[in-house]
């Protein structure tokens, strides 16, 4: 069972590959710079809510989060090609074993009106929540307070509020990293649990 979901994640993966990378941040983010690479922070609602089946071209169109997202970067990183195919392994059996051959869609309605698309697992969000959609080297969604979907850039307490969400989307980036440059199943344990500690709300 596990063997089937994973090779349906793979080949999603593979034909999800070009559209998330090249997926832009729409007007209204808030960009932070950190180690050369810029954190994108945007903020909406919750809008729909759908459950879908990693079969091919299951995110077509959408952002993906969560370990889906990961295996995209181990399955298809030029860096190390020995390493990703160790971490792409186990992370690709981590990831079909918790999905159970399925994921959550999320369609976001931002701030500024315009709607973004999220696939990822394990995210225990609601229609209506407040969101923050973050995108660096990887993307994430989290549950935040309300008050950051209802206060303008403009408000002088915005910034701090901000910063906060950008501090713990830094951690959320680094436990991240860790989990795809696991090598054994320990490693692959403790750093999914470590990023679903940092990364969801």
């Amino acid at each position: 069972m596990i063997n089937g979901a994973l090779a349906a994640i793979a080949a999603a993966m593979a034909i999800n590959l070009v559209g998330c990378a090249s997926t832009a941040p729409v007007t209204g983010s808030t960009h932070n710079a950190v180690n050369t690479e810029v954190t994108s922070v945007q903020y909406g609602r919750i809008e729909d809510i759908q459950q879908v089946a990693t079969a091919p071209n299951y995110a077509a169109g959408a952002l993906i989060g969560g370990a889906l997202g990961l295996l995209v970067t181990a399955n298809h990183s030029g860096a190390s090609q020995v390493a990703g195919t160790v971490a792409g392994a186990g992370l690709g059996a981590l990831v079909a074993k918790e999905t159970a051959g399925s994921a959550e869609k999320f369609t976001v309605r931002l701030v500024n009106n315009s709607t973004m698309d999220i696939v990822t697992e394990n995210q225990d969000i609601q229609l209506g929540d407040c969101v923050a959609v973050e995108q660096r080297q990887h993307v994430n969604i989290r549950r935040v307070s309300s008050v950051m979907c209802s206060t303008p850039a403009s408000d002088p307490a915005y910034h701090s509020m901000n910063n906060s969400v950008l501090q713990e989307s830094a951690q959320c980036q680094e436990a991240k990293l860790e989990l795809l440059n696991a090598t054994t199943a320990d490693q692959t344990d403790i750093g999914y649990k470590k990023m679903r500690a940092f990364c969801e709300s």
